[in-house]
């Protein structure tokens, strides 16, 4: 992996496909390594490309779909397994702390108990994560907006939390929409972004393919792919539109900062 670089471990959609795992990315920065969702496959994926679990500095998560975070516990215990002893920083919704706890709890790996120590982080909207490493800003979107009326007709204490991050590495900006309700939510936070890594399920891909002609100065890696079927319909599209400023997420691509 090069010295500073955005990773991708999943990029299928949130039906999974044979070849790809789910949502998950790594963000290398020097030796250290931040984890951004962890959906299925992802701990495969990361063990694939011979990366040390110790590596892992902490961990983002966007929103608690299960295409996102089901394999986090399941890290969580490859770092028992292998006696880590660093602490570790987990960057979640503020919704699913307790929740994610009590889940831990339930699989028999006691966070309060481990030999190394947790520290949960609550994201809420425009949450700020600052270090030498690098700098991240948390920008809540629309993607579980439209689950409003269950959740009150169920009377569930859910906040409809899902956070697009925006990275900023020595200056290299890089934009991680998450799931989104449209391209609405991150038009905002694109502006002087390099890399800008879009999923392709929730938007109108006509709208993003018309967008991206617009800012042509972004480079924009298309993610949360379905079959491929669908991925070659797309690559058409893209053709057809004779753009040189999008790319598609493969699992292993890496992306120089």
């Amino acid at each position: 992996m090069a010295g500073n670089s955005f990773f991708i471990l999943g990029s299928s959609s949130g039906l999974p496909q044979a070849e790809r795992a789910t949502s998950g990315y790594l963000l290398k920065t020097g030796t250290s390594l931040s984890l951004v969702d962890c959906g299925g496959g992802v701990v495969s994926s990361f063990l694939r490309r011979r990366l040390n679990p110790n590596d892992v500095d902490r961990v983002f998560i966007s929103h608690t779909h299960s295409d996102h975070v089901c394999e986090l516990s399941l890290f969580i215990q490859l770092f028992h397994v292998n006696k880590r002893e660093k602490p570790l920083e987990l960057y979640l919704p503020e919704e699913f702390i307790e929740p994610f706890k009590n889940w831990l709890n339930a699989v028999y790996m006691f966070p309060d108990k481990e030999q190394y120590k947790i520290t949960f982080h609550p994201v809420t909207d425009k949450f700020e994560f600052k270090s030498d490493l690098f700098n991240l800003s948390a920008h809540q979107n629309t993607h579980l907006v439209k689950t409003k009326a269950i959740i009150e007709e169920l009377k569930l204490p859910n906040k409809m939390q899902c956070f697009s991050y925006k990275f900023d590495v020595e200056g290299k900006k890089l934009l991680y929409s998450a799931d989104i309700g449209s391209l609405d939510d991150i038009k905002p936070l694109v502006d002087g972004s390099g890399f800008v890594v879009v999923e392709s399920t929730h938007i109108d891909l006509d709208d993003f393919i018309a967008y991206a002609k617009e800012q042509s100065a972004t480079n924009f890696i298309l993610t949360h792919l379905g079959t491929d079927e669908e991925i070659a319909a797309l690559t058409e599209k893209t053709k057809a539109a004779s753009l040189t400023n999008i790319q598609f997420a493969m699992d292993g691509m890496e992306v120089g900062l």
